[in-house]
């Protein structure tokens, strides 16, 4: 009876471990495509105050401009004024990345996790699979670039 006993209890334990391990594997998941399907833009509060560690020069804007053509110029034109060929046009202006007045509210470490973290609607994908944060980086300085004087 005390081995019986035993064997119950270490199968308790087993399976015990069993649940935290795959609940635990499912929250991450689950965290992790939330982040890149919210209907929302999922910004930290610090982001307002990150700045761009890469430098402002010819060599980050070209690089950036480079990943802006292969990943954002569909949806947010060559230009950047949100005219591209798989542009949602009722959402054209606010895909516009020239416009001036938005620069003072999307500082570069806000537009680096717009980029980084996509939202779902209206859709902009999210790019921390496909880049590097160095490479978010360059796309934000050539974003920011663009912006009207």
């Amino acid at each position: 009876m005390f081995l019986g006993m035993r064997l119950t209890a270490n199968t308790l334990v087993i399976g015990a471990t069993l649940v935290c391990t795959i609940t635990a594997t499912t929250y991450a998941t689950h965290t992790a495509d939330a982040i890149q399907t919210a209907a929302r833009w999922t910004i930290p509060a610090t982001a307002a105050e990150e700045k761009n560690p890469l430098p402002m020069n010819a060599a980050t804007l070209a690089g950036g401009k480079r990943l802006y053509d292969q990943q954002c110029l569909n949806c947010h034109g060559a230009t950047g004024k949100g005219d591209g060929p798989d542009a949602d046009k009722k959402y054209a202006d606010t895909m516009d990345l020239t416009q001036a007045a938005r620069a003072a509210r999307n500082s570069d470490g806000q537009v680096f996790y717009k980029i980084w973290n996509g939202r779902l609607n209206p859709k902009m994908p999210a790019q921390s699979a496909d880049m590097t944060r160095d490479q978010v980086w360059a796309v934000v300085a050539y974003v920011q670039s663009l912006r009207q004087k």
